[in-house]
């Protein structure tokens, strides 16, 4: 046995108790049960609920025994089953811990809210609200049990449907009665598709807040009892829960059951592809971009020379980065291509499930509707009771039921989005409002005419399009809401094909995969299209396209060693395309390969002599061979192709202060300057040069202003000495760039 913990009842914050719990499901998972086991006791004692002891410790003794007979020789075909018991009680008992302590705290609005809900609940009972609904005889008979305290209470509709939801979502775990509620629900034919909706989107957020089997069990049940509108939310609750819980989904043998039966679904990978695609579509891929620029492409840099930062090399054309895309490579992706001639660009872009009304929605979303959490998910309906008063004018003002009417139908507009546009549209003055419900109505006409010219809205389309509303819905919740911060993003989980053992079950025509690849690839998850790329080669190692693929996800992950390999087998396979030559030479230059860059260059120059950037590369890499005559000769021809081209001055300056014309490169870094008189290395270069001149006055005055706008006399000193050869070859001694050296920092120091 463990000895005896000596923090008893020791109080903790909640960053304590969020950090206590993750490192026990960090360490369960990583196998370390006893560390796991003492950190759980850390949660025991913090509680106050000294009963979990008892538990914790017969769990301990189990586990003691399991690896006293592993090491005994004694062979046992239970020892995995006992120890996926042990991890999930001990996952859901820190689960328990972890809430309760959350809850008794209560310093998020959340578990304020939770706190609040149990109170209530205490004088009335939860099932009683939905008895008020009367909806199916069936339900009916099942809350005749439910005595209310006070029988003649009546509530709005509405507001029993926002206390149900507030239930659904904040139980941890349901009760039995709770589930035969939920299951109820699903079976009713009298309960509207909306309000089932409703339920299910509560459902889903409980799931996401606090694990219980049950409430996977129930997602099931709504899917399979596929009813249009409620299953497909059912199906998208479920993968995004099946992805927020990846790491518990090998212990439950009951997820493993019930995903193998809904693979007899008909179309379920077409389904499971539908939400991959629009999960992707939704998320943000300002991350990935904004990873590359923070991350790798720094952290590569900092390998490179300095003079790469002296001269700005790799910026002399904005758009160097990256010789990007192959552009015979086919669009392997498509979403709706019989469409994207037929509509505007904007239309267009909704069409495909891109998000083009977050922002102008974004400041709509402040009104007292979406004060109620249950609001944000509520599809749009125009019998809903909480805006009907938005939809008739005082006197004799428009109506707008009938724009309503129509707007319920439209599949370009979240459901979110919707209720935002009508309360809107119910404040503007009369006139506007007039005009603005004509308008709105042709477009939304305009918009039906296509598809029932096109059909293109077919049941698998309709079905697509609740995935599209229902996902931006989501999103508007999860990073619009004032209460996000208490809320896991679901938008930063990580759909990785090959990490999800829920997904791998589903999804298993290769060409499903291919077609994921292609839409990751297009979008920016490298990491995801790699492997998926890579997966496909083992069965098609011919295919030039996979091997570039593969070697432009290494490249856009900063593995350029990878890169640099994969686009020589590509080579190999047809060799002498300029698009390969140029990433070859790329890689080589991130490897410092400078001689291998050149020769990659030299190469691509035969094939088109007139482009620029190949100019250019070649310049960069002799200044690195320190080849700086013949760096100038390309330099110059950059410069007479592109005169409007500034940056390309920087490197003509640099170059020809090195081989000795000094009037040449005075010229440059003064018309430089003249553009950027802040610029550090410019100032600093031109210092050089008047020293080289022996006005000596005039490079301290240059010295000093670059140093200034240094980060600290260590940075200018660095630079300083890398160029000392290049100031000895044009006649500065050593003594007196000592002595420079010295009597800057001096009165560096003095300031």
């Amino acid at each position: 046995m463990l000895p005896d913990w000596k923090g008893q009842n020791t109080p903790m914050n909640n960053p304590e108790i969020k950090k206590t719990y993750h490192d026990i499901c960090k360490m369960l998972h990583q196998r370390s049960m006893v560390e796991a086991i003492r950190g759980i006791e850390k949660l025991i004692h913090a509680s106050g609920k000294e009963y979990y002891q008892d538990t914790l410790n017969q769990h301990l003794l189990t586990y003691e025994n399991l690896l006293k007979h592993t090491f005994s020789g004694v062979q046992d075909p239970e020892r995995q089953k006992v120890y996926h018991y042990l991890m999930r009680n001990l996952l859901e008992m820190a689960d328990e811990l972890h809430e309760y302590l959350l809850t008794i705290n209560a310093s998020d609005n959340i578990y304020a809210l939770k706190k609040q809900l149990a109170r209530s609940r205490a004088t009335e009972h939860s099932m009683a609200f939905l008895e008020r609904l009367t909806f199916d005889t069936e339900l009916s008979d099942l809350l005749k049990e439910v005595k209310l305290e006070n029988p003649q209470q009546s509530i709005p509709r509405e507001d029993a449907l926002v206390k149900i939801f507030n239930i659904i979502w904040l139980s941890d775990k349901y009760s039995e009665e709770e589930i035969e509620l939920l299951e109820a629900a699903c079976q009713s034919e009298q309960l509207p598709w909306h309000d089932k909706s409703l339920l299910v989107s509560a459902l889903t957020l409980s799931l996401l807040r606090y694990f219980d089997l049950n409430k996977f069990l129930l997602l099931f049940r709504f899917i399979h009892a596929h009813e249009h509108y409620v299953w497909q939310r059912a199906l998208l609750g479920l993968f995004l829960c099946m992805l927020h819980y990846n790491d518990r989904y090998y212990l439950y043998p009951a997820l493993h059951e019930q995903t193998r039966k809904l693979m007899e679904t008909d179309s379920i990978e077409k389904n499971i592809e539908a939400l991959l695609i629009q999960f992707t579509k939704t998320r943000e891929t300002e991350s990935v971009s904004k990873k590359w620029q923070e991350e790798i492409l720094p952290r590569m840099m900092k390998l490179r020379p300095r003079i790469e930062q002296k001269l700005d090399l790799e910026n002399i054309f904005k758009d160097e980065f990256g010789e990007e895309k192959n552009p015979d490579w086919e669009t392997v992706f498509e979403d709706a291509p019989d469409l994207l001639d037929k509509l505007t660009e904007f239309t267009e872009m909704q069409m495909e499930g891109m998000d083009v009304f977050m922002s102008a929605f974004s400041q709509l979303k402040n009104f007292p509707f979406f004060q109620k959490i249950s609001n944000w998910f509520v599809p749009f309906y125009h019998e809903n009771q909480s805006i009907r008063s938005y939809l008739k004018s005082s006197g004799d003002g428009p109506d707008l039921t009938p724009l309503v009417k129509k707007l319920e139908q439209t599949h370009f507009m979240c459901n979110s989005d919707k209720y935002s546009f009508c309360i809107n549209l119910s404040m503007i003055p009369d006139q506007q409002k007039s005009m603005m419900m004509n308008m709105a109505t042709a477009e939304m006409s305009s918009m039906e005419e296509i598809e029932k010219s096109e059909g293109i809205l077919n049941d698998f389309a309709r079905t697509r399009s609740v995935y599209t509303q229902y996902f931006q819905d989501l999103y508007r919740f999860f990073k619009l809401h004032p209460w996000r911060g208490e809320f896991t993003d679901i938008f930063g989980l990580e759909a990785d094909i090959f990490g999800s053992e829920f997904l791998q079950t589903l999804i298993t025509d290769p060409a499903t995969t291919r077609n994921l690849a292609e839409l990751y690839f297009d979008k920016g998850f490298y990491p995801y299209a790699l492997k998926i790329f890579l997966s496909l080669l083992e069965r098609d190692r011919s295919n030039i396209e996979l091997f570039e693929k593969i070697a432009f996800c290494y490249e856009k992950t900063g593995d350029f060693s990878q890169a640099l390999d994969y686009y020589k087998r590509a080579e190999i396979i047809e060799t002498g395309r300029l698009w390969i030559l140029k990433k070859l030479a790329y890689c080589s230059k991130f490897l410092n390969q400078w001689e291998d860059a050149l020769m990659y260059y030299r190469e691509a120059e035969k094939q088109s002599p007139e482009d620029m950037k190949i100019q250019a590369n070649i310049g960069q890499c002799l200044i690195h061979l320190e080849r700086y005559e013949e760096a100038l000769d390309y330099y110059f021809k950059v410069e007479v192709l592109a005169p409007e081209n500034h940056r390309i001055r920087r490197p003509l300056a640099w170059c020809s202060w090195v081989v000795g014309k000094l009037d040449t490169a005075r010229d440059y870094f003064n018309r430089l300057l003249a553009g950027d008189p802040e610029n550090a290395w410019d100032l600093l270069n031109l210092a050089h040069v008047t020293w080289c001149e022996n006005k000596t006055q005039e490079a301290l005055h240059y010295y000093g202003k670059s140093l200034q706008r240094m980060k600290n006399f260590e940075e200018f000193q660095a630079a300083f000495l890398e160029d000392r050869k290049h100031l000895s070859r044009n006649g500065v001694s050593y003594f007196d760039m000592d002595l420079m050296l010295e009597y800057l920092k001096m009165g560096y120091q003095k300031k």
